[in-house]
């Protein structure tokens, strides 16, 4: 596994991309300043970018089943229920979402930037992955 994919392969499963450290997490909506284990800064970065890829996520979800509900069900397509479908996904999917985007946009950051150098002042000392 090539060194950007265990990045994303981290982040997917809720841990620092960097070293793979776990409880990165204060709760659902809220990440630590900091990596517990190697100490890279998980406040910084671009939180824009986060919010997009989140975004982004949710929507092309919403489109999926919207598409799936319509297919499926055609030539009578169940509109009530997509009615009330559509906006409850749109309120539930981005939550679902929100720690994998801002993780995901770590590991895009330190593929980008390979052992964070180029944000040394941001991110501080960071030790080495194990």
């Amino acid at each position: 596994m090539t060194r950007r994919n265990l990045l994303f392969a981290r982040a997917l499963v809720l841990r620092c991309p960097h070293c793979g450290g776990r409880h990165v997490l204060r709760h659902w909506l809220a990440m630590k300043d900091a990596c517990p284990t190697c100490g890279l800064s998980l406040a910084t970065g671009n939180r824009a970018g986060a919010y997009i890829l989140n975004l982004f996520t949710s929507e092309m979800l919403l489109m999926v089943v919207l598409a799936t509900v319509v297919v499926r069900s055609w030539p009578s397509p169940p509109y009530d229920l997509l009615q009330w479908l559509a906006p409850l996904l749109m309120l539930i999917a981005p939550l679902l979402f929100y720690p994998f985007s801002k993780l995901v946009f770590v590991a895009i950051d330190l593929a980008m930037h390979p052992d964070a150098a180029p944000d040394a002042l941001v991110h501080g000392e960071v030790k080495k992955p194990l």
